[in-house]
């Protein structure tokens, strides 16, 4: 993608305030087309002074021009701040809501830490462009674009030279990026390494203290620094290089001015007010075109930044329901998987071709080793994941034909992880259901058996619960996961090992809970302690995301299988 490219899509952006963006922008060109006029004015007066004539009205109308100039410029600088401001805020919003929206092997894949620097740092980017565009950027151009032929229109000789200045700006500016293009994609690199290692670092706090890893962390940090310094130096020289060609071009451009001035004033061809003037006009070039090698330099370090965000951009861009996607509602229960498959990319993880049905009101354990494919399957039946092959079924109707909302509005789930966020231990139950009321929350978390441990904390339900939900224990923990699954009341269940963070007496208490919530509900159990999946109506063996066994529970403990040797290693076996 070109500089160009990249920087008219960035523009793109701004279409949201289309018409307050083109007012500010109109705004300062007119500011530009007073600044080239200012000079002139100021050789006008010269000139006056110099032949004696009335100085009031050209000098009454330069202040003029220099009061609105002032007063101008501070209203529009206001107004593009604000729109600047408005637009990233927007645009954070836009992005992180397609993000959280991608499914999670997009997330595995790209990484979390990744996609989130890769917006900060754009986000910043593009406003600083944004901000440029409207106070300076277009202006600069307009300014440019009328001071050479109003420069021709005074002399010629003279405005070569401005030319010749422009073109050197122009190669000395090439030259740079040419150099540098590598090197700053590489700086990119490193910010990511750096802001990726910054954040799993601190994600992980508690191994980081446990495994005295202090030290060593911090070390590599340092070490990935050094890296993104050693790449960036190179790039900053270059630049700094530049900016020196650039001052000795416009001062030796500024002394030859000064000198065929002087000499065409002293042969009678120019005025004195002309080579004022005309110096002024080359102020307003070197100002000019060194805003705009500020702006090349400014595209050029966002270029990298800006491709990897549009990347990420294009890659989420939000997925579209199918066309005449159908309401789900009302729904029974019955589930139905017909050859299913779906496989991790560069793994060997998944389901493959499965196969099996459960009538609304029934409850399904899930069994198997770690990595069975046991959660992949009931993330397929929220549309998680995709299917790659076969169909799933709620009620005779194929899910990948509904919207994601009302699938997902009829499921309620307690994953292993009670996914806890960082709010009060109320707005975490309320999660189940949005508009729920305070007693029906009350009412969901003693269901849970939680309320006895809510009531312990000096806020009770106000109680902050931090990062992760950190200041509550695991049981605490799994007990506000399964106080927003009840809230919910969806037809359909899934517990994944919903009672494994529980004491034995705790477990019991939520284990009658739980049963209250499965009546009439078709509950999915992916368990791992096998004494959960007793009173299940099916029992499923899953290995390598293959089914290997199904039945009921006595039918398989009885089978000899798979399933009848992990009871007995369990120690259950005895218990039939």
């Amino acid at each position: 993608m070109s500089l160009f490219q990249v920087y008219m899509r960035a523009l793109r952006y701004l279409a949201a305030y289309r018409f307050k963006v083109t007012v500010v922008v109109i705004a300062n060109i007119v500011l530009a087309v007073i600044t080239i006029a200012e000079p002139i004015l100021f050789g006008r007066i010269i000139d006056a002074i110099s032949e004696g004539g009335d100085v009031t009205p050209i000098l009454i109308l330069w202040g003029g021009f220099g009061v609105f100039n002032t007063v101008a410029f501070v209203l529009v600088a206001r107004e593009a701040d604000r729109l600047a401001h408005g637009r990233r805020a927007t645009l954070l919003t836009e992005a992180f809501g397609r993000i959280i929206s991608m499914p999670l092997t997009w997330h595995h894949q790209r990484g979390t830490s990744n996609a989130l620097h890769t917006l900060l740092r754009a986000s910043e980017t593009l406003f600083g462009l944004w901000l440029e565009f409207m106070r300076t950027h277009l202006a600069t151009a307009v300014a440019l674009a009328l001071l050479i032929p109003t420069a021709f229109s005074m002399d010629v000789r003279l405005t070569i030279v401005l030319l010749v200045l422009g073109g050197l700006y122009i190669l000395i500016g090439k030259m740079v990026m040419s150099r540098t293009k590598e090197g700053q994609a590489s700086v990119e690199g490193h910010y990511h390494t750096v802001f990726s290692h910054v954040s799993d670092s601190i994600s992980n706090v508690s191994v980081v203290h446990s495994y005295n890893r202090i030290e060593s962390e911090t070390r590599a940090l340092k070490e990935y620094t050094e890296k993104l310094l050693a790449a960036q130096y190179p790039v900053l020289d270059w630049w700094a290089i530049a900016s020196a060609l650039n001052r000795i071009a416009s001062t030796i451009s500024m002394l030859i001015i000064l000198i065929i001035g002087t000499m065409l004033v002293q042969q009678g061809e120019l005025k004195v007010g002309d080579i004022i003037a005309f110096i002024g006009f080359a102020g307003l070039l070197i100002g000019r075109l060194d805003q705009m090698r500020a702006f090349a330099t400014q595209i050029f370090e966002a270029r990298a930044k800006l491709e990897d965000f549009y990347q990420l951009e294009d890659s989420v861009q939000e997925r579209e329901e199918p066309k005449g996607a159908a309401e789900l509602t009302k729904v029974r229960g019955d589930v139905e998987f017909r050859n299913v498959s779906f496989d991790f990319a560069n793994t060997t993880q998944g389901v493959h071709d499965v196969s099996f049905s459960v009538k609304a009101g029934q409850t399904i354990a899930i069994v198997g080793p770690t990595g069975a494919g046991k959660t992949t399957l009931i993330n397929l039946l929220q549309r998680v994941h995709e299917p790659q092959h076969g169909q799933i079924l709620i009620d005779g109707t194929d899910i990948s034909k509904v919207t994601r909302n009302s699938l997902r509005q009829c499921i309620a789930t307690v994953f292993q992880d009670a996914g806890i966020l960082n709010r009060t231990i109320g707005e975490n139950i309320r999660i189940g259901r949005e508009h729920a009321s305070d007693e029906e929350i009350i009412k969901a978390a003693e269901a849970a058996a939680a309320t006895e441990f809510i009531e312990s904390r000096l806020n009770g339900f106000s109680t902050e619960v931090g990062e992760r939900g950190n200041r509550l224990s695991g049981g605490e923990r799994q007990r506000i996961a399964i106080a927003r699954a009840i809230l919910k009341d969806a037809p359909i269940l899934v517990l994944d090992e919903a009672t494994s963070a529980l004491d034995v007496e705790t477990e019991a208490r939520v284990k009658a809970a739980i049963d209250r919530l499965r009546k009439d509900r078709t509950t999915f159990i992916i368990a791992h302690r096998l004494s959960t999946v007793r009173e299940a109506d099916q029992v499923l063996f899953l290995d390598h995301g293959r089914i290997v066994e199904k039945g009921g529970y006595e039918e398989l403990s009885q089978l000899g299988g798979r399933f009848a040797s992990l009871l007995q290693t369990s120690g259950l076996l005895a218990d039939n």
